[in-house]
């Protein structure tokens, strides 16, 4: 009992530690107001899942104000996690804007405590510090949060620890009805689920590595049946986030297929890549000014000294640690010749490959990987006065990076007004085009002005009553019937009730808005937006599944000692 105390002090000591050391990379987000990152959409996003809430949709899919207030489906492609955690912040009294610093602060320092937690299954804690602080100071961690603004890969980050040493202590095991084992299947599976929810896309991209990693250490250690717990981890984590995942692919048949970036144009050269320039600009990567694709200086060092390193003292390594090197090396070539032009067959060939728009996504892989490369490093002598130099290293060669090109101190109404055009879109909006936005299917014009809710050419008359900021009460009389045009793209979760029967509800021209035809006479008209039947039969599959990895994490203490 004394000695688990004794260790308990000991990593909270190095915890503290961390979190004062990750002070230098968060200091700028404390600063009031936004800064100028390309993605600052994202307060405005949250804005409307704050709107939707408050309309009574859960789990929030179609927002009410976009695209000229007809609305989209944001949240039903739009990873949630993240605006989940900023609407926590924002109910607790934050800002938007506050709110989406928040997140980001979070990714940052929570990234560092898991990457620590992965590393301390192979190192000591001074080598496990220095790791945790290569991982929050790489360069591209700074051009997610203070240039990209990209706010879905940031908290991914979190995740990738806390996915690998679930498969590690999963695969290292040869029995299944274990609490040993159950509690990582838990962690894995919720790991899993807030991975996909939090981006799809880096999901998408880490999932083949890791399942590579699993099924490696379970061939090559003879524990056969760690496949079913590794399975069981898999299939938990993508049922706790099949509410999102499985709408999103299914509802993309819905939408016009079209992306606004060409995959084939953002191959950043090696010379990019191995250059410590550091820009503002946009994620083009053929301009100069652009953004740095820059892996880090001591990623590039490590690297090859780990090699050299691991050549020399290759009779000093576990079976399981060789296998994690191996897997590490391979994944980090890999992951260089995804971002090469030479991987254009691959690019061209993989489905829904395209949709990572940036190959320079794969830097998230580089960057998640290198600190692993430690493990080799812990084998020289004097080790731990390399960890407190490689750490210091990450700080101080690393941390100017850490703060966006300017701080603006915008709030949240210029954000609402550039981005929001309800009640009346601003000439900023007006400028943004919303391009972003993939139009379904029955629209054929983009909407260019503001409508009424309802909308129509006949002599009907009608008293609308708004219930909230998507669903409406109506009053009707009309002489010859009429077909009435509702400022909402039609889309699955739309219905209608005429006289408290269920009508058909159909895509208008030409924006794709809700139609409803309606006979003559005096009726009652209700129109709302729910959960399908579906949809509801998904989300309670997702409850299912982290109802699950909860009760298997709940009572473990994973965080005290990894071991």
């Amino acid at each position: 009992m004394i000695q688990r105390v004794s260790m308990n002090f000991k990593s909270a000591k190095f915890v503290l530690l961390l979190t004062l050391l990750t002070y230098p990379a968060i200091a700028a987000l404390l600063v009031h107001g936004f800064y100028g990152a390309s993605d600052d959409i994202h307060i405005a996003w949250l804005f409307e899942m704050d709107r939707a809430l408050k309309a009574g949709e859960f789990p929030p899919r179609y927002v009410p104000d976009l695209s000229f207030g007809f609305g989209y489906p944001l949240f039903n492609f739009v990873f949630p996690l993240p605006f989940y955690v900023g609407e926590i912040f924002h109910l607790f009294g934050l800002s938007f804007v506050a709110s989406i610093k928040a997140v980001f602060l979070l990714s940052l320092l929570v990234s560092g405590y898991t990457m620590y937690y992965l590393l301390r299954y192979f190192l000591n804690e001074w080598m496990s510090l220095a790791g945790a602080l290569m991982y929050v100071y790489t360069p591209y961690r700074s051009t997610d949060t203070y240039v990209r603004g990209a706010l879905g890969e940031a908290v991914a980050f979190v995740f990738f620890p806390l996915i690998t040493l679930s498969v590690i202590k999963i695969t290292e095991e040869n029995i299944f009805f274990d609490r040993r084992v159950l509690k990582w299947i838990g962690l894995g599976a919720l790991s899993l689920a807030g991975l996909i929810l939090s981006h799809d896309i880096a999901s998408y991209m880490f999932m083949p590595f890791i399942l590579c990693l699993g099924l490696t250490r379970i061939l090559l250690t003879s524990k056969k049946v760690n496949i079913i717990s590794l399975g069981v981890m898999f299939v938990l984590g993508l049922l706790g986030s099949i509410y999102f995942w499985l709408p999103a692919l299914l509802d993309s048949r819905l939408m016009k297929y079209d992306t606004v970036f060409d995959f084939f144009n953002q191959f950043p050269t090696i010379l990019q890549l191995i250059t410590p320039y550091w820009g503002y600009g946009g994620a083009i990567v053929k301009y100069s000014g652009g953004m740095s694709f820059f892996i880090g200086h001591l990623n590039l060092l490590i690297f090859p000294v780990a090699i050299i390193g691991f050549l020399f003292l290759k009779n000093n390594f576990s079976k399981s640690q060789l296998i994690i090197l191996f897997w590490v090396v391979l994944s980090i070539l890999f992951s260089f010749f995804m971002m090469n032009y030479r991987s254009t067959f691959i690019w061209n060939t993989v489905p829904l490959l395209p949709y990572f728009q940036f190959p320079w996504r794969f830097l998230m892989m580089t960057t998640f990987l290198s600190p692993l490369l430690l493990i080799v490093i812990a084998k020289f002598k004097y080790n731990k006065v390399i960890a407190i130099v490689l750490g210091v290293a990450a700080l101080f060669i690393n941390y100017s990076f850490f703060h966006p090109h300017d701080f603006l101190g915008r709030t949240d109404a210029y954000y609402i007004n550039r981005y929001i055009p309800v009640p009346v879109a601003s000439e900023a909006y007006k400028q943004t085009k919303e391009e972003y936005l993939r139009l379904p299917l029955n629209t054929q014009v983009r909407p260019d002005k503001n409508y009424p809710r309802i909308f129509n050419d006949s002599d009907a008359v009608i008293n609308l009553t708004k219930i909230n900021s998507m669903d409406s009460k109506l009053e009707l009389s009309s002489a010859g019937g009429v077909t009435l045009s509702y400022n909402k793209y039609f889309f699955p979760g739309w219905s209608g009730v005429l006289d408290g029967k269920s009508i058909s509800l159909q895509p208008g021209k030409p924006f794709g808005q809700i139609t409803a035809t309606i006979p003559p006479g005096k009726h009652i008209l209700d129109i709302s937006f729910s959960e399908t039947p579906f949809k509801i039969l998904l989300d309670v599959l997702s409850l299912i599944g982290l109802i699950g990895g909860f009760m298997l994490t709940v009572k473990s203490q994973l965080f005290i000692n990894p071991k």
